[in-house]
This record gives structure tokens, sequence and C-alpha cells, in this order.
């Protein structure tokens, strides 16, 4: 099978391991948040949806729409033209973030790139949520909304993904620029 141009291997887990993590990987590629926090929160909410495992369909579906607060993008069924996209025309097509479900599988989507530990761009996807591409306004809602999911986490980002998206390059600088600009407020005495 041929890589294609819109696939990027990227495998957030902390030790580099290939392992079935793929509800952990898709939530941390296309949240940002990084892997240990994800692992916890999916684990944590698995009380919220009586889910035996953190990977139950039901757990971590709830998990992206309630807590990562993704919009369903609905039934992938019939709307390529009477068949189920691919992962990698859907991709194609797609701007901003997303997490898609295919069988026994699950992928982000970040402004036309599938982002996984393998070449999955052949799957069918069977359902689509779209994500926020703002990190902090995630984060905030997650702290906001589900205090017991993150309750001694650090939701720190994850560091090591290059990110494709034109919104996330402006808020990293800006982001970057915002802390210079307090840090020498601090040091000026005028905060």
């Amino acid at each position: 099978m041929v890589e294609r141009t819109n696939f990027k291997r990227v495998n957030p887990h902390p030790e580099g391991k290939n392992v079935k993590d793929c509800v952990k990987r898709a939530c941390v590629l296309a949240s940002g948040i990084n892997y240990h926090d994800i692992a916890i929160m999916l684990n944590r909410f698995r009380k919220e949806t009586g889910a035996k495992e953190f990977n139950s369909d039901d757990n971590w579906r709830q998990f992206i729409i309630k807590v990562l607060h993704g919009g369903d993008l609905g039934n992938m069924q019939y709307v390529n033209y009477g068949h189920r996209y691919k992962v990698y025309e859907f991709a194609k097509q797609y701007k901003g973030k997303a997490i898609v479900q295919c069988a026994n599988h699950v992928v982000a989507i970040d402004n036309g790139y599938y982002l996984d530990s393998w070449d999955s761009g052949e799957k069918s996807i069977y359902k689509a949520y779209a994500i926020s591409p703002f990190y902090e306004t995630t984060v905030e809602y997650i702290r906001k909304n589900y205090p017991n999911l993150c309750k001694g986490l650090t939701l720190e980002r994850y560091k090591t993904l290059l990110w494709f998206s034109n919104q996330w390059l402006y808020l990293m600088i800006m982001t970057i620029k915002n802390s210079f600009t307090r840090k020498e407020s601090k040091r000026n005495g005028s905060v």
C-alpha cells in the first residue's frame, strides 16, 4: 500500500509503543492535551458512562462530545456519492480538527491530514466529530465543567506534535508573546 501525501505518522504514546490505544492517540492528536492526562480522564469518565473499559464505544464517544466538546458531524454512511468516505478522502476535504470512527479504529484529522501511528487511510468512516482547534478554550471548558476529571492533572499541551493549522500557529505565537509580556511586566513590577 502506498502512503498518501495527506498522512502524517505520529505516535503520541510517551514511550513510542504501538499498543491498542487509538482512542487515546486520536484524543491527544485532535485536542492537543498530553497522553497521560487524556488516559486518566478517559478512565475517570467511565464512572459517568458506566462503561467497563476506557475504549468502550459509549465511553469515548460521550467523552469526545461532552468533555472535548466535540460536535457530532453525523453518520458518514452515504455522504460520498453512495459510499462511505475513506479516512484519506475525508481528511483531504475537511478543514479543521476532527476525530473519526472506523471499524475497530479511531483516527485524528487535522486540516487535510490524518494523523495516526500507521496508515489507516483506507478504512471507511462511520462517524465523525468536529473538535475545537483552540487548546486553551478546550482546557478551560474541561476545568469548568468536569473538575473531577482533571483533578490533579496539569492538562499540559502535547509538545511533540507539529500543528498544521494557521489558527494553531497564530494561537501559539500569541501565547508565547503574552507569556513574555507577562514576564516582562512582573520584572518591571507592573503586575
